[in-house]
């Protein structure tokens, strides 16, 4: 099968059609859309040059936790909120912690994460436990990813390894406490909310995203394996944290705060709305398949760049002659009044 000519592409957004079965064990085409802005700090909005590719595998930081995850997924319910970013302590005072957020004002009601950063701590033995100690001067950014939250995993047990369900790749998790006395203490912390403490994506292996798999037993593995079992919930492919996961998808235009994470310490934007749309034509025959925004992802990682992805997608499951899927036809899905690029110049999906 012929993807690239599968797809006619006269929207304003990137697209690369993927080929797999879907959880059902369904051959399916999924075709993935992203359009990238890149924003100003002050809040203005331009395409960013280049697009952002589609991703074929998901890319993780030094200890494992997901920087940018994988697009393979026939179907993703709700959006996923996800920011890539450093906390940058404020220049004008010398500080020992802070306070880092992510608001946006879905129409539901906002989805809010806040953590606080400390900067370096070491455990301490405090009464009858253990616990981080005072923390030094706050003076370089911190990256804000899982391996800097409470959790990890310890070889020592007598029943062999152990680790943090809900962040195995953070620092603390220990078979006995007294341990860690001594040892370098995590440094962000929740403020309200659920663990992990952090605004990354979460992996597959991680509670509360690998309950949604369904039950793998022995008899998954005799009769089923491997295609995903039957209680299977597609909220396993929603990757955002579980505090900032809309169930109602977003649009993509809504008012977004991000508090400590830039350089002038309050950030604040709100992206043009767009949205793509698409046709499936089988046997002459022409479908309008419907879709939504499923992730808006913020890459802050470099403030100098600041880009934010939107991401749709649509899935097609095929015929038993797959000749029979003419083609996808992917247009802007309202009047739009926004630069237009050639779209066909874009990057291929990529496994980097």
């Amino acid at each position: 099968m012929n993807l690239k000519r599968l797809l006619e592409n006269n929207s304003l957004a990137f697209a690369a059609p993927l080929h797999f079965e879907d959880h059902q064990g369904f051959d399916t085409v999924t075709v993935v859309s992203r359009l990238a802005w890149q924003v100003s700090d002050t809040g203005v909005a331009t395409f960013a040059e280049p697009q952002r590719p589609i991703r074929l595998i998901t890319t993780r930081h030094g200890r494992g936790s997901v920087r940018f995850p994988a697009d393979q997924h026939a179907d993703k319910p709700g959006t996923d909120v996800i920011m890539l970013a450093q906390a940058h302590p404020p220049t004008d005072e010398p500080v020992k912690d802070m306070e880092v957020s992510l608001r946006v004002e879905a129409a539901d009601g906002p989805l809010h994460k806040r953590v606080r950063v400390y900067g370096p701590r070491v455990f301490m033995k405090k009464l009858t436990k253990v616990a981080p100690g005072p923390a030094a001067e706050l003076t370089e950014p911190l990256p804000l990813a899982y391996e800097f939250a409470e959790g990890g995993s310890d070889e020592s047990a007598p029943d062999g390894k152990q680790w943090d369900k809900i962040n195995p790749v953070g620092t603390g998790f220990a078979h006995k406490r007294a341990a860690l006395v001594g040892q370098e203490a995590y440094r962000i912390e929740l403020i309200g909310g659920s663990k992990p403490a952090g605004f990354a994506a979460i992996a597959p292996q991680w509670s509360p995203r690998v309950e949604h798999y369904g039950l793998v037993d022995d008899a998954y593995y005799k009769r089923r394996h491997p295609v995903a079992p039957k209680d299977f919930d597609t909220r396993f492919n929603c990757c955002g944290h579980p505090d900032l996961w809309s169930e109602t998808p977003l649009r993509g235009d809504e008012p977004i705060e991000v508090i400590g994470a830039t350089p002038e310490g309050e950030w604040r934007f709100r992206l043009p709305y767009y949205e793509p749309c698409f046709y499936v034509h089988i046997d002459g025959v022409s479908e309008r398949y419907a879709t939504h925004l499923d992730t808006l992802l913020i890459d802050i990682e470099n403030p100098a760049e600041r880009i934010v992805e939107l991401t749709w997608r649509v899935s097609v499951r095929l015929p038993r002659k797959s000749e029979r899927l003419d083609k996808i036809v992917m247009t802007n899905a309202h009047d739009v009044d926004l630069p237009y690029y050639d779209t066909s110049s874009q990057q291929e999906p990529t496994s980097s």
